[in-house]
């Protein structure tokens, strides 16, 4: 590859989810381009194969970084040795991108903090970077050194995209400044942006929870505490749980310990598969990004109910598109369900009205759009 201009990318996380979609399509589509293209990740992230095809047409190559000690006697010796005499891990990462010597570098982070200290070494080390924050937790407030670190990170960032408007405004708030160079970006969908599925033609209602297994995140206790009431086991309403993670065991166990029998736990099923067979989203968060999830349902003409945290509630007009909880708790979510579940005829064309929404407010490719941006960014260093 002799392009004349070298960008790396950068993931905070070790495991794949919705917050790797952007910058890993974002990959796929600048290696059409005319540049010399690294993707530098944790050995814990399994990529997928249009990633690891890239690499073996050599469009791209991977750098795998691990910062753990690999030498068995050190890591043994190090069971005996006080901490200050320790052998410390070398940070490999940092080698592959001084090696590299991009001319960008690309950095997404799951929360708003996870890659302050590369992005500290890139500063210090005069590379160009930028940033992609894809949740922002209210209740994480930064101390005041991981404040400062963060101020002097973001603020010497070419550009901080976030992917929903209240991420941009709390990680302001957290910081006590502006961010003259933040940007809002939207992430990609896993459905086709002119699908076209029939309503569901089913006996009773069904409503679809999609998202990791992860109370503290997602919330789904909130949702089975509702659920527990005696009107809504009287309801002709099932939801269906689809996703993975570690509080699978913990979700199992309240659904019987309130005796759901509406509740039905899935394995894997693919997102059309999902929305073929549930008339409505509801998610019952504590923080988010912006899930996509919620754009993959609207696509796909389905109502949203969901709680006002993060980017929830921005692409949904409250009992016309969809249903706003004004917080996660069960008395805000049971009284957003309830005035859903009055309007249960019209679900249908609130989806319809869902749609018609999300196709205003979304791009239809925002990878080839990021993609083209950063094309932009790269030709102007």
């Amino acid at each position: 590859m002799n392009n004349s201009k070298k960008i790396l990318f950068t993931t905070e996380n070790v495991s794949w989810g919705g917050s790797e979609l952007l910058w890993s399509r974002t990959v796929a589509e600048l290696s059409q381009f005319s540049f010399s293209i690294a993707v530098c990740v944790h050995e814990k992230l399994k990529l997928p194969q249009e990633l690891l095809s890239l690499e073996k047409d050599s469009k791209i190559q991977i750098f795998i970084h691990s910062n753990s000690i690999s030498s068995l006697w050190k890591r043994t010796l190090n069971r005996f040795l006080p901490y200050r005499k320790r052998f410390k891990s070398a940070n490999l990462r940092h080698k592959l991108i001084l090696d590299f010597n991009p001319d960008l570098i690309v950095m997404n982070q799951g929360f708003n903090f996870n890659a302050v200290e590369l992005m500290l070494f890139a500063r210090k080390n005069k590379l160009c970077y930028i940033t992609i924050s894809h949740a922002v937790n209210e209740g994480l407030w930064p101390n005041l050194v991981l404040r400062q670190k963060m101020e002097l990170a973001f603020v010497s960032s070419m550009k901080n995209y976030f992917v929903s408007q209240d991420n941009l405004l709390v990680t302001q708030n957290q910081l006590g400044i502006i961010l003259d160079n933040a940007v809002v970006t939207r992430n990609p969908f896993n459905v086709p942006f002119a699908i076209d599925l029939d309503f569901p033609k089913l006996e009773a209602f069904h409503l679809a929870f999609v998202g990791r297994y992860d109370f503290c995140a997602k919330g789904q206790d909130v949702l089975l505490q509702v659920l527990a009431e005696a009107k809504w086991k009287s309801r002709d309403l099932h939801v269906n749980f689809y996703g993975e993670g570690n509080d699978i065991e913990n979700l199992k166990a309240l659904v019987e310990m309130y005796q759901l029998n509406n509740v039905i736990i899935h394995s894997h099923t693919s997102t059309e598969e999902i929305w073929k067979m549930n008339h409505g989203l509801i998610l019952t968060s504590r923080f988010e990004g912006l899930p996509i999830v919620i754009v993959e349902a609207m696509l796909c003409k389905r109502l949203v109910i969901v709680t006002n945290v993060s980017g929830n509630a921005e692409f949904i007009r409250d009992n016309e598109s969809g249903f706003i909880a004004a917080a996660p708790r069960p008395e805000y979510v049971d009284e957003a369900l309830e005035r859903a579940w009055q309007q249960r005829i019209n679900w249908e064309a609130i989806g319809t009205k869902a749609r018609q929404e999300i196709t205003t407010l979304i791009p239809e490719k925002p990878a080839l759009e990021f993609a083209n941006e950063l094309s932009y960014l790269l030709s102007n260093l």
